[in-house]
């Protein structure tokens, strides 16, 4: 009971300072992704062989972890584990744009690896209704990737 009065609290308090106009912005942005992956190496050559992402310094300084730059500021933190029992759905996945939409499109095609549009159309790509180009991909650990031509 305690745990349900503590949630209707926090739900209350919550919409009760965010309905104000006054409501002070935590400013919240992405800092860094995160997956678990069985093999670093292979993990690690596809995103800098399909994304051409740059490795950075590891805060962690442990060596089943590699860390890369996503965007401007965001990273993506690659961790090795022992065993991975996932099962993540297409709906859950990195979205990330590109301004030469074609040309990555093109570049999975002649390094033979595998896309689709939304629905799961092999080498076919999604138009959302506002016009943004997206496609969906898998790594090797089947993390579900889109990659679209948003602005």
């Amino acid at each position: 009971m305690r745990f349900w009065c503590f949630i209707f609290l926090l739900i209350t308090t919550s919409y009760v300072n965010y309905g104000q106009e006054n409501t002070i912005r935590m400013g919240f942005s992405i800092d860094h992704y995160a997956i678990n992956v069985t093999s670093l190496e292979k993990s690690v050559s596809f995103y800098q062989d399909i994304f051409g992402l740059i490795e950075i310094k590891n805060g962690t300084e442990l060596d089943h972890i590699r860390w890369f730059r996503l965007g401007t500021s965001e990273e993506l933190h690659i961790i090795q584990v022992d065993s991975l029992d996932k099962k993540l759905p297409k709906g859950v996945h990195l979205a990330l744009r590109t301004k030469d939409f074609e040309g990555f499109r093109k570049s999975l095609l002649k390094k033979n690896i595998p896309y689709s549009d939304w629905p799961g159309k092999e080498n076919k790509v999604s138009i959302r209704p506002d016009g943004v180009k997206q496609l969906y991909l898998q790594d090797p650990d089947g993390y579900w990737i889109e990659v679209n031509d948003a602005n």
